[in-house]
């Protein structure tokens, strides 16, 4: 497990971090591997006579610097930024396979519209006007080309089911020469492809479709920022009338999701510049962007249609997300109404009160009175989405789930325990996505270091009974401890309200305070906070 190493009087003890349990656990001085105080460390550890004893069994580096904590944060799910050498010997193997035989795309008009700092680029599209309406192209590398069912570089995909993203850094699914090279759809460079040809009316309806594997070659590596800017009329770009036309359905698709219920909840995602030595120095805020939601309605599109064509398939791996339960609800709706908004959650009018709320705080309300989504070979639909059907299809480069939904397309070989990778590949997903949660917490808060004594805008956003949790405009989330409030507080049943009657006072989830930063300990994401005043 990580850790980090710390002098406790003539003692060397190993603090745990990213666990629950953060017992000691006291290495003699021969079994530190020369790390010293201050160092991350692995540690292999055991009971004995009451106590944790341990040895380190790698040393990664001194704790002041974040790219120690994040190789920490990998190793804390069992995965790194390497490969053992039999995965990237089969890779180097299958990076010359030949094409073989395909449906020849190369001359479509096809561009891929990513982040500036995307490595990858696993989806490409293309589309035309006809009848009325549009003819879409959906491609997405064909990993399946390269990755043989069962071989070293499927096992180690399976095993970490993602790629995780840091800040500045990743863990991949698989080795570079695929990820980065040759499964990766950059422009001018021919690609094996599997296309979703789509035919949609002008109103956005799906007429038809087909899947096949596909060569292709995009004209261009277009950026979310470039895209905006084009689209609001403040740069020029390459395949300008293909952009123009997917923005167009793009609109259309995403007002056909409104209607038909979509959940709709505004989320802060953290972006970071780092330095040449993969360090940050800043950190922003992601918008949602015309140019994201362009791409997102047009993968969702694909996702859809192949999800239909699943159904006719054996062994599928569906993408669901079941309904909020009657209890949960009734939860939502007794927090809301403490904060002082009275509505009457039904699974059917969530994603109208979600609108209706217009704070991200109480949107984390609604957000956790839904289960979360997962994948299964069964297919009951996604709720968030209001879909019927729905997959993951789009991203076989970083997600395992979308191999399993390639084979199942192609008719390749899929294992017969379905259900126990499908829970497994789910559980992946929830270790990473708490391990980039918790990289973004320590993140914002490193860069928060020297600004001690600094005063800053903020958001109540949960309470409990030993104080108030406040989501700073940095991004980061620091906590008001009870003490440091006047007088004797409480925590309301409702659970999102702290109230001290004998001064009549309260605070709520959703509420703006300015508050002084009085202490920051990044490593452990803790920062202390004392309110100065309501806004």
């Amino acid at each position: 497990m990580p850790a980090v190493l710390v002098r406790r009087g003539k003692y060397s003890v190993a603090d745990p971090l990213f666990v629950d349990e953060r017992r000691p656990i006291l290495v003699a001085r021969k079994l530190r591997r020369g790390a010293e105080a201050g160092d991350l460390v692995l540690v292999r550890a055991r009971e004995r006579k009451g106590s944790l004893r341990g040895e380190v069994v790698r040393v990664i580096g001194p704790s002041s610097d974040p790219r120690n904590v994040y190789e920490a944060l990998f190793a804390s799910i069992g995965v790194s930024r390497s490969f053992p050498r039999g995965v990237e010997e089969e890779a180097e193997a299958v990076a010359g396979r030949s094409f073989g035989e395909r449906r020849d795309l190369r001359r479509l008009p096809t561009v891929t519209i990513d982040g500036e700092d995307a490595k990858d680029f696993d989806d490409a599209i293309s589309i035309l006007r006809e009848d009325g309406g549009y003819r879409l192209w959906v491609h997405i590398a064909d990993v399946t080309h390269y990755v043989d069912p069962g071989g070293a570089l499927d096992r180690q995909a399976l095993y970490r089911g993602n790629s995780v993203y840091l800040p500045g850094t990743v863990a991949p699914m698989l080795p570079a020469r695929l990820s980065a090279d040759v499964c990766s759809l950059r422009p001018h460079a021919d690609r094996a492809a599997v296309t979703v040809e789509i035919s949609v009316s002008g109103e956005g309806e799906v007429r038809g479709w087909k899947v096949y594997r596909s060569l292709i070659c995009s004209d261009a590596r277009l950026t979310y920022e470039a895209v905006d800017a084009f689209l609001e009329g403040r740069g020029e770009i390459e395949q300008p009338e293909l952009v123009r036309t997917a923005f167009e359905l793009s609109r259309r698709l995403k007002t056909n999701a409104a209607v038909r219920g979509k959940l709709e909840l505004e989320s802060r995602e953290p972006e970071y510049e780092v330095d040449e030595e993969g360090v940050p120095v800043a950190a922003s805020m992601r918008p949602s962007t015309p140019a994201r939601e362009l791409i997102e309605e047009l993968m969702i599109l694909a996702n859809v249609c192949v999800a239909r064509e699943l159904r006719r398939r054996r062994g599928a791996v569906f993408r669901v997300h079941e309904r909020p339960s009657p209890e949960d609800l009734e939860l939502l709706a007794e927090r809301l109404a403490a904060v002082g908004v009275r509505v009457e959650p039904t699974p059917e009018n969530l994603g109208t009160i979600a609108r209706m709320l217009k704070s991200r705080a109480l949107g984390y309300l609604v957000l956790r009175s839904i289960p979360r989504a997962l994948y299964s070979p069964g297919n009951v639909g996604h709720y968030g989405l209001a879909l019927e059907d729905y997959t993951h299809f789009t991203s076989p480069i970083r997600r395992y789930a979308d191999v399993l939904v390639h084979r199942a397309l192609l008719g390749d070989e899929l294992p017969e325990n379905l259900p126990e990778v499908a829970e497994h590949i789910s559980e992946r997903e929830w270790q990473s996505m708490i391990c980039e949660r918790t990289a973004d917490e320590y993140t914002l808060m490193w860069l928060m270091r020297d600004r001690v004594g600094e005063v800053f805008e903020g958001t109540v956003v949960s309470t409990t009974s030993f104080g108030l949790f406040v989501e700073m405009e940095t991004g980061a989330t620091g906590l008001v401890h009870a003490s440091k409030l006047p007088g004797w507080w409480e925590l309301e049943p409702s659970g999102v309200v702290l109230s001290n009657d004998e001064i009549g006072a309260s605070y709520r989830v959703g509420d703006r305070v300015l508050v002084e930063l009085l202490d920051i300990t990044p490593l452990l994401q803790r920062a202390e906070l004392r309110v100065v005043k309501r806004l």
